[in-house]
């Protein structure tokens, strides 16, 4: 039986604190909001589908990074790497073939941009920067993935110091991750984290969308999990795994938020503050088959928190909407969510909240930061820069790869997306 006591007080204060300051703003200064489209792609899935995985990353100079996906479904897909200078300007870079789900890039303690792709036929492949342009040239560094089958799904990836990190699920749902050294051409043979069920009638079971996070000695993988996947897709559970980064053999297991088969619990975010506490974004409460449950959290996006050496999840509120959030840190006054609400297939709106007291009440900064590009209706995915990409993160910057669904339905097999880069200065 499920125990919900721990959980709701802490929601239910949320959210009358939220109630009583969302009308307001946290500055009579508005931040100052810029949003560039650094390319149009014609693809099955949005360039920014699975945003568990670093798609934009940026240097100490300045300069960013970004990756964009096009191409029909069936072997037919490619990314493309997209760099803004010091000057703002966008470029085009090297194009790459033979993927299927969007690629993932980090830029490893040296400044090379890496570059990571699956395959539904080809061994996941990493590649890595030959030069300082980190645009056109990149050779070959690894092929597999730490088993025999070297192909992996839903793949994260991460860095940290001189190693980086990958997890992925097989063809049979199991979820495994690995490691090795940037410049190294092998993986360390692959730890089994959550064995996966193949259920050809209720659905897959599988924990997908590996995040990876880091703090102090210990590595963190935040997931959500699925018992209906390939059938009705829902995701019924917020569950992490952790390790030691002295012996990533050995990790431990836990759940973050028990939601309900039928409902969705789609976990969108991950960050630790400085001062060692772990807060997990996700969504709940979003019915869509079976018995309504009236155990469950009322639909919206919340925010999980616990201390690293503790093992209590408390929730809290963070907006009605569960289209998704991105969570941005900024030392001298806290947190900040970019709240998205709304589905990426309907006309939504973006909003920039913030919290001072760790996640446990909200102001809104913004209510709607695309409200100066009106041809934008249709923004989702979004995600911001972290440390485990091998981004510097600028506080009073928020920087944020998102795309906008430019059309209402598919044409060849392929929909419209406007890839955007959204940036917003706070005050």
């Amino acid at each position: 039986m499920k125990s919900y006591s721990r959980f709701v007080i802490a929601v239910i204060i949320a959210c009358l604190s939220w109630k009583s300051v969302c009308a307001t703003t946290g500055s009579d200064v508005a931040p100052a909001v810029r949003v560039d489209i650094i390319d149009t792609a014609a693809a099955w899935a949005s360039p920014c589908w699975g945003y568990n995985a670093p798609k934009i990353v940026r240097n100490q100079n300045g300069e960013m990074w970004a990756l964009s996906f096009f191409g029909k479904y069936g072997g037919h897909e490619h990314a493309r790497i997209l760099k803004r200078t010091r000057s703002g300007q966008w470029l085009k870079g090297a194009i790459f073939d033979s993927l299927y789900q969007p690629s993932m890039i980090f830029l490893d303690p040296e400044g090379h941009l890496n570059y990571i792709q699956n395959s539904q036929t080809l061994p996941i492949r990493h590649y890595r920067s030959t030069d300082s342009e980190n645009l056109n040239h990149f050779m070959l560094v690894a092929s597999g993935n730490g088993i025999p089958d070297g192909r992996g799904w839903y793949v994260g990836a991460a860095v940290h110091g001189a190693t980086m990190y990958i997890a992925y699920v097989t063809l049979t749902y199991d979820l495994y991750y690995t490691w090795k050294g940037i410049t190294d051409p092998v993986w360390h043979p692959a730890v089994l984290v959550e064995p996966g069920v193949v259920d050809t009638v209720r659905g897959n079971h599988s924990w997908l969308y590996p995040r990876f996070t880091f703090f102090g000695d210990r590595g963190y993988i935040t997931v959500s999990s699925t018992v209906d996947g390939s059938n009705q897709n829902t995701y019924d559970k917020v569950c992490m795994a952790s390790f030691l980064l002295n012996a990533p053999e050995k990790f431990e297991k836990e759940v973050v938020y028990d939601g309900a088969v039928g409902y969705y619990s789609y976990c969108y975010d991950t960050f630790i503050t400085p001062d060692s506490l772990i807060l997990c974004g996700f969504n709940a409460g979003r019915h869509k088959y079976g018995p309504q449950r009236t155990d469950v959290l009322p639909a919206g996006l919340y925010l999980a928190s616990r201390k690293i050496d503790e093992k209590t999840w408390v929730i809290y509120h963070v907006d009605e909407g569960d289209g998704g959030l991105a969570f941005h840190w900024r030392p001298q006054d806290g947190l900040y969510a970019l709240v998205t609400r709304g589905s990426w297939d309907k006309e939504n709106q973006t909003l920039l909240k913030k919290s001072t007291d760790n996640g446990k009440t909200w102001t809104t900064v913004a209510g709607n930061v695309m409200a100066g590009y009106p041809g934008i209706h249709h923004q989702f995915f979004a995600q911001a820069l972290r440390a485990s990409s091998g981004s510097a993160v600028d506080g009073n910057t928020l920087y944020s790869l998102l795309t906008n669904h430019a059309s209402v339905a598919p044409v060849d097999g392929l929909f419209s997306f406007d890839l955007l880069v959204l940036s917003i200065t706070l005050p």
